[in-house]
């Protein structure tokens, strides 16, 4: 016997209030017709999170502490359906999410050990960043994992693994989805569930900032190092920097600056044509200089693991 569709949305929030209020709409607005719940849990939240969200008659619980994984996890023990969709407080769907979602559904309920969802589309503007980066990812990019900002799978398979791992402080999305292909499930995204992420950085430093949290758990140990490409690429684009440093003491500053910008050129656009391989040629240029700050948000959270440094809590 088949069991009918219920689904879960899982919604962790840490002060959104300039967000979570559309999300919950455009959530309603654009949900299946089978049964669903959703379930907003807060963080810690310190702004009018709260009481936007209890306005929509929502269930709301209180996690002030712990990680985002502890956050998603206590929202999926509270959780009555069978099939659950995890969705960061500044994600919107689409209606381009409902026209597919039903299909999406009966795959799962077919083969509950799946993992899908699609990564996010910045919201369209000129913002060099958005354009050049999250919506040429959304495309392009890795297939070896789905992001929890819209990550849907089934709870047999979230039990199944026991969930997420509440002692990671991020990627704990990537784990999650390393683990489910152990245990012998399959991820799949599928790009016609299109959603749009708001909370997206628009100023390079805040790009940088971001990437500097979300790099933080690949330098953990060395075996989290060795899996990790970004890893490696950062400990490469250390030993340019030291190279360059060399260059400085040895013949100047001008001259270890252009060998530095030399090196990176030669190793960033490679990089960025090997991620993105549908790239065109015009965007070849803008996409390898966000690649380029990209490594050095990962690079900064290298240095912030070795001195025992983390940045600023971020959602």
């Amino acid at each position: 016997m088949i069991t009918p569709p219920y689904l879960s949305f899982i919604v962790p929030a840490f002060n959104e209030q300039g967000y979570i209020g559309n999300t919950l709409k455009q959530l309603h607005n654009f949900a299946p017709c089978c049964m669903y719940e959703v379930i907003i849990i807060d963080n810690g939240s310190t702004d009018n999170t709260v009481e936007i969200a209890e306005s929509f008659n929502d269930t709301v619980l209180a996690c002030p502490t712990g990680t985002i994984a502890a956050v998603r996890n206590q929202g999926v023990n509270e959780s009555k359906g069978n099939i659950l969709v995890f969705l960061d407080a500044d994600v919107e769907l689409t209606q381009d999410w409902k026209d597919n979602i039903e299909s999406t559904i009966a795959q799962i309920i077919e083969t509950p050990l799946l993992i899908t969802g699609s990564r996010c589309l910045a919201p369209q503007t000129t913002n060099i960043i958005n354009n050049n980066w999250f919506n040429i990812l959304s495309i392009s990019g890795s297939t070896t994992y789905i992001n929890s900002g819209h990550l849907i799978t089934s709870k047999v398979l979230f039990e199944k693994i026991s969930g997420f791992d509440e002692s990671l402080k991020t990627a704990e999305d990537h784990d999650f989805c390393m683990r489910a292909k152990e245990a012998g499930a399959q991820i799949s995204p599928i790009p016609a569930l299109k959603v749009i992420h708001y909370g997206y950085p628009t100023t390079i430093k805040q790009f940088i900032k971001r990437e500097r949290w979300h790099g933080r758990e690949d330098f953990k140990t060395i075996s989290t190092i060795l899996k990790s490409k970004i890893a490696l690429i950062t400990l490469f684009h250390l030993c340019i920097l030291i190279v360059s440093l060399v260059q400085v003491m040895n013949y100047g500053p001008l001259e270890g600056v252009l060998l530095y910008l030399f090196l990176m050129a030669i190793t960033t656009i490679p990089l960025t044509l090997y991620k993105f391989k549908d790239l065109k040629l015009k965007s070849i240029f803008k996409t390898s200089l966000m690649h380029y700050f990209y490594i050095i948000g990962r690079t900064l959270s290298f240095f912030d693991r070795i001195t025992l440094r983390y940045s600023k809590k971020i959602r």
